[in-house]
């Protein structure tokens, strides 16, 4: 079974006060000569010393634009509202949060401290992923969730920028909304799921500021959730967090980076959860021309 939906839309990036100008009119000019850039573009990716690029669907278009390190960094602080210090804990992870959901990936030299990443200095690069809201892309992981009569877990899994968080911020509107919405907990630790994804009417707890395996406890022992979304487990906290509410009665849905079951049953961190028959279901999703194909696995999946 199959669901084909569109390569996403509706940016939600309000980064022009801190990109640098020049940059700017390089994307302005290839907007101006792409019919679709707004229901395309993906991703925006900074280098340092060398040209920039564009991902818009499946093209990359370079720019003539070449960004010094120091500009690179001005972006950083920018985004960070002049105090780096408030999101230590991201940087040491390779990333900051944006405004609407979207994620800026940062590559550079990793400072460590007795064995930890405790900071990082001389940035490389910076890869801003854009979000999308595309109406229409949970709805086969919907199906999928409520045949159980949203009792059992469901797993979603792809490679990275498969789709996955794409397809976890539309299921959380539609098992929020509606006639009989269920009451939806969604451990939130990147910012990508927040935001005005979901409407006033919609019975969404956020959870922000925490590490997923403490969100879902706090998640399973103070909100009285009908379900808890999770995006991109696989930390030894998360997995033990999981395991550690499998008997409250509560599903977890979560997304994971994989190709298949099986490889995610015999190599993964996340193998305990499918021994433990934490998950009911798996949905799997893959590239297929301009969208993305979600089908159903199981774990007798060949090894692709």
């Amino acid at each position: 079974m199959t669901a084909l939906y569109p390569t996403p839309y509706h940016a939600a990036l309000p980064l022009s006060p801190v990109l640098p100008e020049r940059l700017l009119r390089e994307i302005e000019r290839v907007k101006r000569s792409c019919d679709d850039f707004d229901d395309s573009l993906r991703e925006i990716r900074l280098h340092a010393g060398r040209g920039c690029h564009l991902v818009i669907g499946e093209r990359t278009a370079a720019l003539p634009v070449t960004l010094t390190e120091e500009e690179l960094t001005a972006f950083v602080r920018g985004v960070a509202g002049g105090s780096l210090y408030a999101f230590g804990d991201c940087l040491c992870e390779g990333y900051l949060p944006l405004p609407g959901g979207s994620r800026a990936g940062i590559c550079g030299e990793f400072v460590r401290e007795n064995g930890r990443i405790v900071g990082i200095r001389r940035i490389g690069s910076v890869v801003i992923r854009v979000a999308r809201a595309v109406p229409g892309a949970g709805e086969f992981a919907e199906r999928v969730f409520r045949r159980s009569g949203c009792r059992l877990g469901l797993l979603i899994f792809s490679p990275p920028g498969g789709g996955k968080t794409t397809v976890l911020r539309d299921l959380a509107l539609r098992l929020s909304t509606g006639s009989r919405p269920l009451r939806t907990a969604i451990v939130d630790c990147r910012g990508e799921l927040s935001g005005d994804w979901y409407g006033r009417g919609a019975c969404v707890d956020l959870l922000t500021g925490c590490g997923k395996g403490e969100g879902i406890a706090i998640a399973t022992r103070t909100l009285s959730p009908d379900v808890i979304l999770v995006d991109e487990i696989g930390g030894e906290d998360e997995v033990s967090a999981i395991l550690s509410v499998e008997g409250g009665g509560v599903p977890i849905v979560a997304t994971v980076h994989g190709t298949s079951l099986a490889r995610l049953e015999r190599r993964s961190p996340v193998s305990p959860l499918l021994r433990a028959g934490i998950f009911g279901a798996f949905i799997g999703i893959t590239r297929e021309g301009g969208g993305f194909v979600q089908y159903e696995a199981t774990l007798a999946e060949p090894v692709g």
